[in-house]
């Protein structure tokens, strides 16, 4: 009983915590994430995107996450107002910024990974593969984000307290055009 009750906390912690108690623990998560990500050369450059970098700012780094954050939060706010009545605008904001906890583990995993430069992928495109680093980091990113994006799910769906293909749909579209939106932000400041 105990191990189903850890294990859907992990995947569903809002049906314990949401709103403000939710955006603030989500945030100490998020700055940790950014501090973390920038030393490790870890971008999250998009609203459901990490990426090894040689150089990171700290500016960028967390010019990044606010843009993916307000990104997500915006449009899924959107999205939920479309196919639910019952929707606070915290309930979204807290959910979203919560999910976004299990990213700063590849924030830690990039500590331990060399970037190869650009130009020698582009020279030699299996340099990848001789870093060892680069390949574990690669695979432990699947299951993290799976994770990721499950949480969020789950936060949408307390959050409109929307059922079926509906939810599905809203979620869908709304991830998606986040993911775009973030990028097109990104691209235009840089």
């Amino acid at each position: 009983m105990r191990n189903k009750f850890t294990w859907n906390l992990l995947f569903n912690p809002f049906t314990k915590i949401a709103g403000w108690q939710a955006f603030a623990l989500g945030m100490l998560f998020v700055l940790l994430t950014g501090v973390i990500g920038t030393y490790a050369g870890v971008a999250f450059d998009g609203a459901i995107d990490s990426h090894i970098t040689e150089y990171l700012s700290l500016k960028d780094s967390f010019l990044f996450l606010v843009i993916a954050v307000v990104s997500v939060v915006v449009i899924l706010f959107t999205a939920g107002l479309i196919i639910s009545k019952r929707l606070r605008f915290v309930d979204i904001l807290g959910t979203m910024v919560l999910a976004r906890s299990p990213l700063i583990l590849l924030a830690i995993f990039g500590l331990f990974v060399t970037p190869v430069p650009a130009e020698e992928i582009m020279a030699n495109p299996m340099a990848i593969m001789h870093n060892p680093g680069l390949i574990i980091f690669s695979v432990i990113s699947i299951p993290v984000m799976v994770w990721f994006i499950a949480l969020m799910y789950n936060g949408f769906k307390v959050s409109t307290g929307a059922k079926g293909s509906k939810l599905v749909i809203g979620f869908i579209i709304g991830l998606i055009v986040a993911e775009v939106v973030s990028k097109v932000l990104i691209f235009q400041i840089f």
